[in-house]
């Protein structure tokens, strides 16, 4: 009997904790919509939970502020983009020897993540809100220089199939990569309509990245 009960016990805490996974996912799909749709300055918590079709006790018993649903919302852009690029440095192995440039081969591979601009429309101004709040600011830094280090080891393998390897220090690369495209998406947000800028985008990381490499 005592058994039987701990069975029932863990099996209610694992069904509890999936429950509460899935309640914070759908908060942050809600969330999501309704930043895309209103700004992240002008959402609310009760429009986050209305649209997410929970009352506003899901939101809170989830997240302590807006701050953190966009940081977590953040999180997940960033594993996918993760998976994402491992996914076209796996490719390289294959199409190192088809002809095609770096270049071609970054920009096709990568052509999918520049869709849709709203998600960098939504940094933008999170940013400028992050650049008043010094603790805020320190922690988009930090979710920055992560996100540079997850990549960095793909971009230098990325490089070594083609007989090449990063020939400055980190900082500098993932900063460079960083600056070309935000740049590019920049002029993205203001002509949502105009591929060229989007395209420019991929085409700049391509193009600093190899820059910044020489011959091994």
């Amino acid at each position: 009997m005592a058994a039987t009960s701990g069975n029932v016990t863990a099996r209610t805490g694992r069904t509890a904790t999936r429950s509460r996974a899935q309640t914070r996912e759908r908060v942050l799909d809600g969330a999501l919509e309704v930043f895309v749709e209103r700004g992240f300055g002008r959402s609310t918590p009760e429009q986050i939970c209305e649209r997410a079709g929970f009352t506003r006790g899901a939101f809170y018993s989830n997240f302590s502020s807006m701050d953190e649903v966009f940081l977590e919302l953040w999180t997940r852009q960033a594993s996918g983009l993760i998976t994402r690029v491992r996914g076209v440095v796996d490719a390289l192995e294959y199409d190192a020897s088809d002809g095609r440039s770096f270049e071609q081969i970054v920009v096709a591979a990568l052509s999918g993540l520049v869709g849709d601009v709203s998600w960098h429309v939504l940094m933008a101004e999170f940013g400028a809100h992050a650049a008043r709040n010094p603790g805020l600011a320190a922690v988009v830094t930090g979710h920055r220089a992560a996100l540079r280090d997850a990549l960095r080891p793909m971009i230098v393998h990325g490089l070594a199939i083609h007989g090449r390897e990063v020939a400055v220090d980190d900082d500098t690369l993932g900063r460079g990569v960083v600056a070309a495209y935000e740049g590019a998406m920049a002029q993205a947000m203001i002509e949502p309509a105009n591929p060229v800028p989007a395209r420019l985008a991929l085409e700049l990381v391509a193009a600093v990245i190899w820059s910044f490499s020489r011959e091994r």
